[in-house]
C-alpha cells in the first residue's frame, strides 16, 4: 500500500472510531479481558483471511520448533494486508475488523498483547513449549511494533518501567522521579550536614517505642509475607508515612544488619500476592491474612 492510500486509510479508520465509540469499547474491553476472548477474536480474523499463511506456520514450526524469524516472515505478509483493507470496506455488520484496525492503530494494542502473553508465560499451567512460544511471540510483538513505526525503543523502556512501578507498590515514586527539575535560582548553598533519612524518620507517633517494638518481633518473624502484614499493618494504623516497599525493606535491614532478612523481592511477591482479589475480596482483607494483619496492628498499639 503507498504511502498516500496507507494515511487516508488511517483516516477513514479514524472516521469510523469517531461514530462508533460504543462498538470500539466493547472491542477494548474483550482484549482486556483475563480470558482473552478478544485476542482469540482477533486470531480467529487471521485464521478466516490468511489460511494459506496459517497453514504454512503449522507446517514448518510444528508448535516445538517457533522460532521468531519464520513468525516475523509470516507477519510481513503483503496480502494479509489487502485483505484487512478489503474487509474494512466490506458490509459486514458483524466483523469486528474495524474496531481491530482502530485498536492497532489508535489504542494501547501492542501493550495489551505483550500483558496477556506474558500472563501465558508464566503461567505454571501451561507447559514449557507453550511458555517458550508466548515468549517468542514477545518479542515479535515488541519488535513488530518498533519496526512498524507504531512504537520506540523508548515507548517500551517506559512501558516497562510503569508496569514495575505497578507491581512494587511505587507508582508515585515513579510518577515524582519522572518530573523535570524546576529551574530555581539559588540564593545560598545549604551546608550538608543533614544525616541519611532511617526508618524512625518515616514512624509516626511514638517512634522509638514503635521501632523497638518492630525490631524485637521481626526478629523471629522476617520472611517476606510475615514484613508484607508488618508493612500493611503500620498503614493501617497510620504509622507510617510515604515509605514504599523498597524503601521500607532497605531501611529496615540498615537497623537490623544481623537479622537474616528475606530480600525485598521476597517483600514484593508478598505483598502483590496479599492483594491479589478473590470472590471475598483481597486475600489481606479476609480469612486467617486478616487475622494475622490484625493481631500485628494490636501488637503495634498496645500500650506498653
Amino acid at each position: 500500500m503507498a504511502r498516500q492510500d496507507f494515511e487516508r486509510f488511517k483516516q477513514e479508520i479514524k472516521e469510523w472510531l469517531d461514530g462508533h465509540p460504543e462498538e470500539y469499547d466493547r472491542f477494548v474491553a474483550e482484549v482486556n479481558d483475563k480470558s482473552a476472548i478478544g485476542l482469540y477474536k482477533v486470531f480467529n480474523v487471521g485464521m478466516r483471511l490468511a489460511p494459506k499463511l496459517m497453514r504454512r506456520y503449522r507446517a514448518e514450526c510444528h508448535g516445538d520448533l517457533a522460532n521468531e524469524r519464520k513468525i516475523q516472515d509470516y507477519a510481513a505478509d503483503a496480502d494479509t494486508a489487502k485483505l484487512l483493507v478489503d474487509e474494512f470496506h466490506s458490509i459486514d455488520k458483524g466483523s469486528i475488523v474495524p474496531a481491530m484496525l482502530a485498536w492497532l492503530y489508535y489504542g494501547k494494542c501492542y501493550e495489551t498483547m505483550v500483558n496477556q502473553l506474558e500472563a501465558e508465560a508464566n503461567n505454571p499451567r501451561n507447559n514449557f513449549i507453550e511458555q517458550k512460544i508466548a515468549a517468542i511471540m514477545i518479542r515479535v510483538v515488541i519488535k513488530s511494533s518498533i519496526r512498524n513505526k507504531m512504537r520506540t525503543k523508548e515507548d517500551w523502556e517506559n512501558f516497562r518501567r510503569e508496569k514495575k512501578a505497578i507491581e512494587e507498590g511505587n507508582v508515585m515514586e515513579s510518577c515524582i522521579e519522572e518530573l523535570e527539575p524546576v529551574n530555581e535560582v539559588i540564593t545560598e548553598m545549604p551546608t550538608n550536614t543533614e544525616q541519611p533519612l532511617c526508618l524512625q524518620d518515616y514512624l509516626l507517633g511514638d517512634k522509638e517505642t514503635l521501632l523497638k517494638k518492630i525490631k524485637l518481633r521481626v526478629s523471629t518473624q522476617h520472611t517476606g509475607t510475615d514484613l508484607a502484614r508488618l508493612y500493611f499493618a503500620l498503614q493501617e494504623e497510620q504509622l507510617l508515612s510515604h515509605c514504599d516497599v523498597t524503601t521500607f525493606h532497605r531501611l529496615l535491614a540498615n537497623e537490623m544488619p544481623n537479622c537474616d532478612l528475606k530480600s525485598v523481592r521476597n517483600l514484593q511477591i508478598a505483598i502483590k500476592k496479599l492483594n491479589d482479589s478473590t470472590n471475598k475480596g483481597k486475600i489481606k482483607d479476609c480469612g486467617i491474612e486478616r487475622t494475622y494483619i490484625n493481631e500485628w496492628r494490636s501488637y503495634l498499639t498496645k500500650a506498653d
